[in-house]
């Protein structure tokens, strides 16, 4: 357990994203704001990818589901974790992308 904690603690720090953030899904573009917690006001603006260029997975792994948002005309990827457990508004975001 400690090593799952630690390496997921890596992930994040490699990622470059805040280990928490609140995401918004527009007509036209995907924003990642930094946040404190789940319950703060939206903090920097973090990303913003226009979703006419945008390619969007969803994987699963044993407690997340990860969100890939991905950039077709450069390549880059953007991964978001969010729990399985239904606290957030994940299932939300990943419908919105969806449509």
């Amino acid at each position: 357990m400690g090593g799952s904690l630690a390496g997921a603690h890596a992930h994040d720090a490699a990622s470059g994203l805040p280990s928490k953030m609140l995401v918004g899904v527009t007509a036209t573009h995907v924003c990642g704001f930094g946040a404190a917690t789940r319950h703060s006001a939206a903090g920097p603006i973090v990303f913003r990818v226009p979703r006419e260029t945008l390619q969007v997975k969803v994987h699963h792994r044993v407690n997340v589901r990860v969100l890939e948002l991905i950039e077709t005309t450069t390549g880059s990827r953007i991964e978001l974790e969010g729990n399985r457990i239904p606290l957030t508004h994940r299932k939300d975001v990943i419908e919105a992308l969806a449509d």
